[in-house]
C-alpha cells in the first residue's frame, strides 16, 4: 500500500501543470524557436499529408505571425492573443494541388479557424475551441 501511495504521490510531484502566460510577449517567447508537429487532430491520431509529412507552425518570437504546412500548401498569417484566448486571422495559403493532404488541409485550416484558447506544457501545444481539444502539436 505504501509503495502504491508514494508512487501515486511521485506522479503528482514530477506532473507539470499547463504553462499559464500573462501577455503576449510571454506567449511569442514560449512557442517561438522551431516547428511544433501536428500530432492529434479532433481527438484522432494525426494523419500524414504531402510526403509523407504531417503539419506544422511556427511562431514568430518577434511579431504577431505564425507560418506552418498545412498537409499539402504552406500558409502563413496572423494572430492575436490576449490571456489564454487566441485566434488565427485568416490565413494565406499556397494553391499547388496534391493527391494527399487535401483533406487534412481543409481540416487543420478548420481547426485554426475554430481556436479560441490554447494551453503550452512541457513541450506540447494544445489548440481548443472551447473546452474541445482541436489540435494538438509537439516539439
Amino acid at each position: 500500500m505504501r509503495l502504491v501511495v508514494c508512487s501515486l504521490l511521485i506522479a503528482l510531484a514530477c506532473s507539470r501543470p499547463p504553462k499559464v502566460t500573462s501577455t503576449p510577449a510571454d506567449f511569442r517567447r514560449s512557442v517561438s524557436g522551431g516547428d511544433w508537429t501536428l500530432v492529434e487532430l479532433a481527438g484522432q491520431p494525426a494523419p500524414t499529408g504531402a510526403g509523407g509529412r504531417r503539419p506544422t507552425l511556427r511562431f514568430d518570437a518577434d511579431s504577431a505571425h505564425v507560418s506552418g504546412f498545412a498537409g499539402c500548401n504552406r500558409f502563413a498569417g496572423g494572430y492575436t492573443i490576449e490571456g489564454q484566448a487566441l485566434h488565427f486571422r485568416p490565413l494565406a495559403m499556397t494553391k499547388m494541388a496534391c493527391v494527399d493532404g487535401m483533406e487534412l488541409e481543409s481540416r487543420v485550416a478548420e481547426a485554426l479557424g475554430r481556436t479560441n484558447r490554447y494551453e503550452v506544457a512541457a513541450n506540447g501545444l494544445t489548440l481548443f475551441d472551447g473546452s474541445t481539444a482541436v489540435a494538438r502539436f509537439t516539439r
